[in-house]
């Protein structure tokens, strides 16, 4: 009886150090999976603008940008609120607006439109019915890509009432550079002071 039990409980220790085993593998083969996993180099490139102050996160597909000097019941247009370049490959990629701090307050309706770089400028038709030119831009008064979003109310033009919300895209061409111009329009009774905050990001495929 005693030899009976003493084989037991070895063949209970043999089956307890196999699963330990299989444990301890599983383990070190989850953790070595993980170092191989590697992120996408980044394709797109943001970059300052010359109207706006923009916080460019540290892999440079997403940035914050403020937005004040709002007018109430009028569209501030802001030509030149960033850029971005598209890095060694051409790629499609698309704009999307990811969150807007600030918007009950101060902002009706906003919208992002999307230029390729050049010499030259293009005439812009705002959803107010009003145009301005973009200046250093390829002359084109078709936008490329272009995106936004509107509060209850606003003119349907602006855009989507919920964010996130993305661009149509297009192809950008490699190692150029796309402006982006912003229509901003302000709520009644707001003071030039108050700011909103936008949080964009560049998606690429």
């Amino acid at each position: 009886m005693e030899n009976k039990l003493v084989k037991l409980l070895g063949i209970a220790l043999i089956m307890a150090m196999v699963m330990v085993g299989f444990v301890v593998a599983y383990v070190y083969y989850y953790y070595t999976a993980q170092i191989h996993v590697s992120v996408e180099t980044p394709k797109i490139q943001w970059v300052q603008g010359t109207d706006v102050s923009a916080s460019i996160g540290t892999n440079t597909t997403w940035c914050q940008i403020s937005l004040n000097n709002l007018e109430p019941n009028a569209t501030t247009v802001y030509t030149n609120a960033l850029e971005f370049t598209v890095l060694n490959v051409s790629t499609n990629m698309k704009l999307e607006i990811v969150s807007i701090t600030g918007t009950s307050t101060i902002i009706w309706g906003i919208r992002f439109y999307v230029f390729q770089s050049g010499g030259s400028s293009s005439t812009l038709s705002l959803v107010d019915g009003s145009s301005v030119s973009i200046p250093g831009t390829d002359g084109s008064s078709n936008p490329v890509d272009q995106v936004g979003y509107r509060q209850s109310g606003a003119p349907f033009g602006y855009g989507s009432m919920s964010t996130p919300v993305d661009s149509n895209g297009f192809a950008g061409t490699s190692s150029v550079t796309y402006i982006i111009a912003i229509e901003a329009y302000g709520k009644d009774g707001i003071s030039t002071t108050q700011t909103a905050t936008v949080e964009l990001r560049l998606i690429w495929s």
